[in-house]
């Protein structure tokens, strides 16, 4: 979830069904949902739609209930099961540990990936509920494949 839509771990752990639109492949947050308390659409990409039916068909009757629930009550934390996926996976987990994954990592990951896919800047804002040029900024980060697309980029412009 967080991967697919840059929603904030609160946000994630928080959500309910009745903000899930599936017919519509859109998640709609209230005010009273988000940290800076405005609402937010979110649309919900293809392999998402999947897991969410998923989720669903495995705990039918949900209703009104939380989206992400273990043994039928609601997630308050989730660090000790990232630590352990970290861990199968091979990955360093931690904020102070040099290079440590962290949950808010994937609202990173997900700014990153949008721009990287030729997402205008205001729309990713308005997906992920940044309201300054200066937030969105910190959460995309440039990368190596960045500078060499550029440059890949500037030596087709030279050359034509």
């Amino acid at each position: 979830m967080g991967f697919n839509t840059g929603m904030r771990r609160g946000e994630i752990l928080n959500l309910v069904w009745s903000r899930v639109d599936l017919k519509n492949n859109v998640i709609r947050l209230r005010s009273e949902d988000t940290k800076d308390d405005e609402r937010r659409t979110i649309p919900i990409c293809p392999d998402l739609h999947a897991e969410l039916k998923k989720i669903q068909k495995a705990k039918p009757g949900i209703g009104e209930g939380r989206v992400f629930t273990f043994k039928g009550k609601q997630l308050k934390d989730i660090r000790t099961g990232l630590r352990k996926a970290c861990k199968a996976a091979g990955i360093k987990y931690g904020r102070f540990e040099e290079g440590g994954f962290i949950f808010h990592d994937l609202r990173h990951t997900f700014n990153t990936n949008m721009r990287k896919a030729g997402v205008p800047e205001s729309v990713i804002m308005e997906i992920t509920g940044h309201s300054t040029r200066e937030m969105f900024d910190r959460y995309n980060t440039i990368d190596e494949a960045d500078c060499k697309q550029a440059m890949d980029k500037f030596a087709a412009f030279v050359s034509s």
